[in-house]
């Protein structure tokens, strides 16, 4: 087999096996911007600061840094359970600020680009830092 037809027959191997896994994701977008946007620190600094902080998180944590690991541990109620695009904003973000109340009681926090966070305020920014641009 020449080079030139090896290399083309291995393009289109790669091509023909990954693309059904293409969709293969249980991401959600419009809860994943639910779950990105950090409330309070969404009034004290604005986006590129989140971003930074996402970023920053991102580096010192590579192995949570995706979208579909920080929806996962961003994404479940108090039984355990998924939220879903259908859960009501108010009930997201009730949760949230519950779990980062409990992140401060409990010293589960980091320290990124000076502010002290919650674990869960840091990896909404993660996940924030993540999300496509909407320009």
């Amino acid at each position: 087999m020449k080079r030139r037809n090896f290399i083309v027959l291995s393009a289109l191997t790669a091509a023909a096996v990954s693309t059904p896994f293409l969709k293969c994701t249980n991401s959600d977008p419009a809860l994943d911007k639910k779950l990105a946007i950090p409330q309070t620190l969404s009034q004290l600094l604005d986006e590129t600061n989140i971003k930074d902080i996402g970023k920053k998180y991102g580096a010192l944590y590579p192995n949570e840094y995706s979208l579909r690991t920080l929806e996962k541990q961003l994404a479940k109620n108090d039984e355990g359970k998924p939220f879903s695009s259908s859960t009501p904003e108010t009930d997201i973000y009730t949760f949230l600020e519950k779990n980062i109340s409990k992140d401060f009681e409990t010293s589960n926090t980091v320290t990124l680009n000076g502010w002290i966070l919650s674990l869960t305020e840091a990896r909404q920014c993660a996940l924030f830092s993540l999300m496509p641009q909407t320009k």
